[in-house]
């Protein structure tokens, strides 16, 4: 059975898009998979202990997989990865970090960059020591909702706007106490924006490339 999506581990995702099987037709499944593929650029300048960092990014992961896109996550925390992330962002790349306070105040969990029509959307930014402060009064785990806040972020990137949706993972108002999957998966409208986009983004490109 051919993949649909998966999550690279850092020190693999830059040498090529492997395949766990093979069988019929899993050439054209996997570059069909990969035609919804982003990859993300990780720093975590607030310092997230790593098997915490890991399993927040495979939250993360989760959810764009769950709306049908492929999560590549490039973490520039890691030595195999620290080379690679010195250089200029490729085509499509987003950037995630992980920071400590927004500037605006403590109870901001994260916040991303949309140029609209202006350029590419590629920055994210989730404020580790504001979710942290939000677990410690409400409950929850830090992980988990780092994860899911880089997801809502990534989102807005992915959405091309800064306007939230009335249910799901855009809603701008969380109660992090609330377990129904729907509350922290994008709504079937946003996945499928988000999925049109990267189609055109992605055909964009491959026209661009062919240009003599």
């Amino acid at each position: 059975m051919c993949p649909q999506f998966r999550h690279v581990s850092p020190p693999c995702h830059l040498g090529s898009i492997e395949a766990r099987g093979a069988g019929p037709h899993c050439g054209v499944m996997s570059m069909l998979a990969a035609a919804l593929a982003v990859t993300i650029r990780v720093y975590d300048l607030y310092g997230l202990p790593a098997d915490t960092r890991q399993e927040a990014l495979a939250v993360a992961a989760e959810t764009l997989a769950h709306a049908g896109v492929e999560a590549i996550i490039v973490d520039c925390n890691t030595k195999p990865a620290a080379a690679a992330c010195k250089l200029g962002l490729g085509d499509g790349e987003l950037v995630l970090r992980i920071h400590r306070l927004p500037k605006d105040g403590a109870h901001t969990l994260g916040d991303a960059i949309v140029r609209g029509e202006r350029g590419p959307s590629t920055i994210a930014t989730v404020y580790a020591t504001a979710i942290a402060e939000r677990v410690r009064r409400t409950g929850g785990n830090l992980a988990t909702i780092v994860g899911r806040v880089a997801a809502h972020e990534l989102g807005h990137l992915l959405l091309g706007s800064n306007v939230h949706a009335l249910h799901g993972l855009m809603r701008p108002s969380w109660d992090l106490q609330r377990v129904d999957r729907g509350d922290w998966d994008f709504t079937v409208e946003d996945a499928a924006t988000i999925r049109s986009r990267l189609q055109r983004r992605n055909a964009a490109l491959l026209l661009a490339r062919a240009a003599p």
